[in-house]
C-alpha cells in the first residue's frame, strides 16, 4: 500500500471535491507542505509564508494559510512532497479565498502555465507625475 492510499484528509470533508459532475478537473484530496510569497516582492516585510494544501488539481490547488491573502494577487509558490523536496515551483493568481472558524483561511489558487501569455494585472497606487524636462 503506497502512502497516498494511507493518507487522510486533515481538515474535514472538501465540498468542492465532492460536488457532483461540475468540476473541469479531477481533485486529488492530498495534504503537502506549500511554501509561498508576493509576486513579484516589492516589500522586505513580504516574507516567505507556508500554507498545506486540502487538494490539488493539474490547474490549482486548495491551501489554508494563517493570513488572509488579497483576491488576484500573485503569489509565488513552492509545493514540497513528504520528503521535502520541491514538486512544483510556479506563480499562482488568488482565486478565491474563505476564512476558517480558527481564524484561518482557505485560499484557491490557479496556476499559471509557463510559457502561455496570461493577462497579469498588477494594482498600483495612485502616481505623481512630475515634469520632464529635457536639457
Amino acid at each position: 500500500m503506497s502512502a497516498a492510499e494511507v493518507q487522510q484528509p486533515l481538515f474535514g470533508p472538501n465540498p468542492a471535491s465532492t460536488a457532483g459532475g461540475t468540476r473541469r478537473e479531477p481533485r486529488q484530496e492530498v495534504v503537502r507542505h506549500v511554501e509561498y510569497c508576493s509576486f513579484p516582492r516589492a516589500r522586505s516585510d513580504q516574507r516567505l509564508r507556508v500554507g498545506f494544501t486540502r487538494d490539488l488539481s493539474p490547474s490549482g490547488m486548495c491551501v489554508r494559510v494563517d493570513t488572509p491573502e488579497r483576491v488576484g494577487s500573485l503569489l509565488r509558490v513552492t509545493l514540497r512532497e513528504v520528503d521535502g523536496q520541491p514538486r512544483l515551483e510556479s506563480i499562482a493568481r488568488i482565486a478565491w479565498s474563505s476564512p476558517t472558524i480558527d481564524g484561518a483561511h482557505w485560499v484557491g489558487l490557479s496556476l499559471l502555465k509557463p510559457g502561455r501569455r496570461q493577462p497579469a494585472l498588477v494594482r498600483h497606487g495612485p502616481r505623481a507625475i512630475g515634469r520632464l524636462e529635457v536639457a
